[in-house]
């Protein structure tokens, strides 16, 4: 059981299949299908691991689901194209919403659950930290759509399995040398 909690929760497991697809087949057809059963999988077994669906992955999959279908029915990946930039956008908002909402505790959750030791940074950096990351994702969501019409599907779908890693590496190392910053700075005073 803890082998498949494992799978369903590895985010990079829909990339490891999306890129063994595509750079053995070349299809994009055959990527987004790939894609919803690997996704699809992932619901399940966590599902059955855990009795419910982490937020992130059931919106991921709720969004996947019909966009996949419509670019395999209509044969055009625009629509699955379109999945990676709405997500973005709809977590990118949901993170700011909840911010001036109810403050900075979504983040400050998700992160203290990998380093607790960040509990004691003051809520401005939390606030901070929110917006950085509600706007890098805002930013990586537009990208995505700039790429779609600007560039061809094999660009786009190296940018998927490439550039969203890295930016999204570039939007978390700093966020957690910020954080630690600030437990340090916390602690001084």
């Amino acid at each position: 059981m803890n082998f498949l909690h494992k799978i369903s929760e590895n985010p990079l497991l829909p990339l490891v299949v999306i890129a063994a697809v595509w750079y053995t087949t070349r299809d994009i057809l055959m990527l987004t299908a790939a894609f919803m059963v690997v996704v699809t999988l992932q619901v399940l077994i966590e599902k059955l691991v855990k009795g419910n669906v982490g937020k992130v992955l059931f919106t991921s999959w709720c969004i996947l689901m019909p966009l996949g279908t419509v670019t395999l029915l209509l044969r055009d990946p625009i629509f699955l194209q379109w999945k990676f930039s709405i997500f973005y956008w709809l977590l990118g908002s949901f993170l700011i919403g909840s911010q001036l909402i109810k403050g900075p505790f979504l983040i400050k959750k998700m992160v203290i659950a990998l380093a607790p030791q960040l509990n004691d940074v003051p809520n401005h950096a939390w606030r901070n930290v929110t917006y950085f990351i509600s706007f890098g994702l805002l930013i990586t969501g537009t990208i995505n759509l700039y790429i779609i019409y600007f560039s061809d599907i094999e660009t786009w779908v190296n940018f998927k399995i490439y550039g969203v890693i890295i930016l999204n590496f570039l939007i978390i190392l700093p966020t957690f040398l910020y954080l630690f910053k600030q437990t340090s700075s916390a602690s001084k005073t």
